[in-house]
């Protein structure tokens, strides 16, 4: 039986179709919602099975090829360089999109009371009592009770340096995972070069057959897609939809200036227009958007952007996994959008100290969110929201109830801005 007989399902008309069944029967059938789960659990478990072997291998062997050339130090700086302006350029583009866009969303008292009605029902019991009002709740501006943990540059490094790199392969600590191949590929220049060509062999293998395992499991993409938006869709409020509409239709607003923004980069820098661009990782962007998973669809974009729109090999596949791991683009969106609408909320004004507090610490939240869920992440926003003496707890609620809408395409905007930053480096080796 041969593939070329299925490639209809490799279809982006097939997989919409997927993702459409299962976001119908989530809303309708939460009883067969809950049935697939199990399916979309094992197809994301194989996707995810994959990840590490791929990452590992790519960050290895490209650091170690590019550490042997003459032109390492450059490379690496415009990297790091490369990083850190993306990310700041997505905290103040997403900032300011909030502010704009803030005087058209509804923070009056009708919705601080459906605010406060959410809060009251995702909230534990022995905590109902102490809300007196559901408008309380949200007018009792600066009253923070909770003592906020900031965290520290040491603390930081010491969570990214695994102490066990077996403890930390069963634990799935990505950032301890990264680490420690990026000192195996700068290292790989100590020794002889025969060990260290053997080692590249050995890495580009494994790198070769987790390839075609996700080239396999592409098959079945929209199955594990329909039910993997079954379970996500199942259950969800629609009250919830009718009171954060407008939130919502902000943060899609703010993803769409990011994509658009990326989209134009990669198009001045690889002279491919955006039509290429999707057919090249239109598997990678469905993977995200499907999955929630942002290093799911890491070796379909590698294969795209290398492929395809012939990205530099040993940069992308180093800047990419690297890019996944460190630049949580999408996470600094969210905690700027949230702290925005947070200020709206409790009638703070965001003045010129306070737009940079946001866009700083919002950066700094993103990187300490770095291998987080997204549920646990969410509630990083304090990070941001402390210095400006704002309560946090009213804006994770709300950005727990709106998690499952705005997750796939935050997800998406984790990855998207990497793909815009290897072609930029690509660009700039090219002159």
């Amino acid at each position: 039986m041969k593939k070329d007989k299925f490639d209809f399902l490799l279809s982006p008309w097939c997989v919409l179709g997927g993702m459409s069944a299962g976001i119908f029967i989530g809303i309708y059938f939460n009883d067969i919602a809950l049935l697939l789960k199990p399916v979309g659990d094992i197809y994301i478990s194989l996707l995810k099975m994959c990840i590490i072997p791929i990452m590992g291998s790519a960050i290895l062997v490209s650091l170690s090829k590019l550490m042997s050339s003459s032109k390492t130090k450059g490379s690496l700086k415009k990297i790091t360089n490369m990083f850190l302006i993306s990310m700041f350029a997505v905290a103040i583009l997403s900032s300011s999109v909030g502010i704009i866009s803030m005087p058209f969303v509804n923070s009056h008292t009708d919705m601080k009371k459906q605010i406060g009605t959410i809060m009251l029902e995702n909230s534990p019991d022995d905590r109902k009592m102490a809300f007196n009002s559901v408008i309380h709740v949200i007018d009792s501006r600066y009253n923070i009770h909770d003592e906020v943990t900031k965290p520290t540059i040491i603390t930081f490094i010491l969570n990214m340096i695994p102490r066990n790199i077996f403890s930390a392969l069963v634990k799935g600590s990505t950032l301890q995972i990264v680490f420690f191949f990026i000192v195996m590929g700068i290292m790989m220049q100590f020794i002889s070069t025969t060990s260290s060509k053997n080692i590249v062999s050995v890495f580009e293998g494994i790198f070769e057959i987790f390839q075609q395992i996700i080239n396999f499991a592409m098959y079945f993409l929209p199955f594990g897609l329909c039910a993997l938006m079954a379970y996500q869709f199942r259950g969800l409020g629609i009250s919830i939809l009718l009171t954060m509409t407008q939130f919502i239709i902000v943060i899609y607003a703010c993803c769409l200036v990011v994509f658009l923004t990326s989209t134009i980069v990669i198009w001045r820098c690889t002279g491919k227009p955006y039509l290429i661009q999707f057919n090249a990782l239109k598997d990678a962007i469905v993977i995200a958007i499907g999955t929630r998973s942002s290093y799911a669809a890491l070796p379909s974009a590698i294969s795209g952007l290398v492929d395809n729109l012939k990205l530099d090999h040993d940069k992308t596949h180093l800047i990419v996994p690297l890019g996944f791991t460190l630049c949580k683009y999408g996470k600094i969106l969210i905690f700027c959008i949230g702290a925005v609408f947070a200020a709206s909320l409790y009638d703070y004004h965001i003045d010129v100290e306070s737009f940079f507090i946001i866009i700083i610490c919002s950066v700094l939240a993103g990187m300490a969110a770095s291998g987080a869920p997204s549920i646990v992440s969410r509630g990083m926003i304090s990070i941001v929201l402390a210095p400006l003496g704002i309560p946090a707890e009213a804006i994770i609620v709300i950005l727990l109830a709106i998690d499952p809408i705005v997750d796939p395409i935050i997800t998406l905007i984790s990855t998207y801005p990497n793909y815009a930053v290897a072609a930029l480096i690509s660009e700039t080796q090219k002159i």
